[in-house]
């Protein structure tokens, strides 16, 4: 008689046991969700380049330096990042909107003739605006830092202008109204880009650090802006 009910205990456990199994394999499973660091990472916004647009040309480009004439023409540009440090000088008077990410915007009025320096990473769009369009030669830094030392022995290149930086130095001469600049010694310590005017029209020329010159590059020109590159 007890061996009978003892089998009974034994039956009724096996059935209790396989009937939670069954229910435990219907029951649906909250599903499960990725941690933060296996999602996957959203791809870095890009730009294009500052000058990759209309009115802007390259007129040279060596291992150190790309130098572009810009123009500000009647209309909204694509936002961009400066990638690289970057100097120049404005030769017309302009006005244009500089606008932020964030979309502020800030009416700007620039006067011919005025030097820049700028760090790179600035983030902006532009729209060029009013009857007289803006105009500049720009170059932009091509290395991350300077090559040179922070002063200068060279001689000839006129008066230093600008904001002191530990990238370039910027040299203005400037012929009396009325006359032209006239060949004299120009001594250059560290590779320059010398931009010359005769009238509006800019003249590019790069000069190797250790040239001793007459200064035929300058001569004959309104105005010579010397971009020394430390």
């Amino acid at each position: 008689m007890n061996k009978k009910k003892n089998f009974q205990l034994i039956a009724l456990a096996i059935g209790l046991f396989f009937n939670s199994a069954v229910l435990m394999a219907q029951t649906p499973q909250p599903a499960q969700t990725s941690s933060p660091a296996q999602s996957s990472p959203q791809a870095a916004q890009t730009y294009p380049e500052p000058y990759d647009r209309e009115g802007a040309t390259k007129v040279f480009e060596n291992d150190r330096v790309k130098v572009w004439d810009v123009s500000w023409l009647p209309r909204a540009y694509p936002t961009h990042r400066h990638l690289y440090d970057y100097a120049g000088v404005y030769y017309t008077s302009g006005d244009r909107v500089i606008v932020s990410p964030q979309g502020m915007r800030s009416p700007t009025h620039t006067n011919a003739w005025d030097t820049f320096f700028y760090r790179r990473g600035v983030t902006h769009s532009e729209e060029g605006v009013g009857t007289d369009v803006l105009r500049a030669v720009f170059l932009e830094l091509k290395e991350p830092a300077a090559q040179g030392g922070a002063t200068t022995a060279s001689t000839g290149l006129g008066k230093e202008v600008g904001r002191p930086n530990n990238r370039l130095i910027t040299w203005q001469d400037i012929a009396e109204p009325g006359t032209q600049l006239q060949a004299q010694p120009r001594k250059y310590e560290n590779d320059a880009v010398v931009v010359t005017f005769k009238g509006l029209k800019p003249t590019i020329t790069f000069v190797k650090r250790g040239t001793e010159d007459k200064g035929k590059e300058a001569a004959g020109a309104d105005r010579v802006y010397t971009f020394e590159l430390k």
